[in-house]
C-alpha cells in the first residue's frame, strides 16, 4: 500500500485499502467492543489521516505500516467515543445495558432535583403552570387558557415566560 500511494498507483491503494478495512474492524469490534458502524467510522478517519502521511514521506515503509494503523483506528476510534453527544440519550435509551440503567436513575434523579429547585424559586401562577403542563403534557394554550381562567394571549406569554425562566434556572445550576 505504501509503494502504490506513493507511486500513485491509485487502484492498488484502494485495493490494500479494501483488504485492511475488515481486519481493522474486525480488531476494533473484538478488543474494543466497537458497534460495526463506529468501527468503520474509526478506519475511515484513521485512513485520512494515514494516506496523506505517506504521500508527504513521514511513513515511507511498509514494515511497520499495520502497527501504525492498527493505533491510528484505535485512536479514532477513542476520539469517536469521547466526542459522542450524550445529549441524544432518548434515542440509545432502548440500546443501554441494564447495568447502565442505575446510573441513568442517577442522572434522572439529579435533574429532577434540579428541577424542583428552580420551580420552587418560580412565583406561584408560573409554577402552576408549568405543574400543569407537566401534570397535562399535550395541553395547547386554548387548555391553559380555559383551566387558568385568562386570555388565550396570556396563557401565551404566561407559557413563554415560565418556561423561559425555569430554562434560565437550570442552565444556572448546570
Amino acid at each position: 500500500m505504501v509503494y502504490a500511494i506513493k507511486n500513485g498507483d491509485t487502484q492498488t491503494a484502494n485495493e490494500r485499502c479494501a483488504e485492511a478495512i475488515p481486519i481493522l474492524k474486525k480488531y476494533l469490534m473484538s478488543t474494543l467492543d466497537a458497534s460495526n458502524e463506529d468501527a468503520e467510522d474509526a478506519v475511515q478517519v484513521m485512513f485520512e489521516y494515514v494516506i496523506p502521511k505517506i504521500q508527504q514521506d513521514e511513513i515511507n515503509s511498509p514494515s511497520g505500516l499495520l502497527s501504525y494503523m492498527l493505533t491510528g483506528a484505535r485512536h479514532s476510534y477513542y476520539k469517536i467515543c469521547r466526542d459522542f453527544d450524550f445529549d441524544q440519550y432518548e434515542e440509545i435509551q432502548e440500546d443501554l445495558v441494564s447495568e447502565a440503567e442505575q446510573a441513568w436513575n442517577l442522572i434522572n434523579e439529579e435533574k429532577e432535583l434540579i428541577l424542583e429547585k428552580c420551580l420552587s424559586k418560580l412565583k406561584n401562577h408560573y409554577r402552576e403552570l408549568i405543574e400543569f403542563l407537566f401534570d397535562h403534557p399535550a395541553a395547547v394554550p386554548d387548555d391553559i387558557a380555559e383551566y387558568f381562567n385568562i386570555s388565550l394571549n396570556n396563557a401565551w406569554i404566561r407559557k413563554h415566560r415560565a418556561i423561559q425562566q425555569l430554562n434560565e434556572c437550570v442552565k444556572k445550576i448546570f
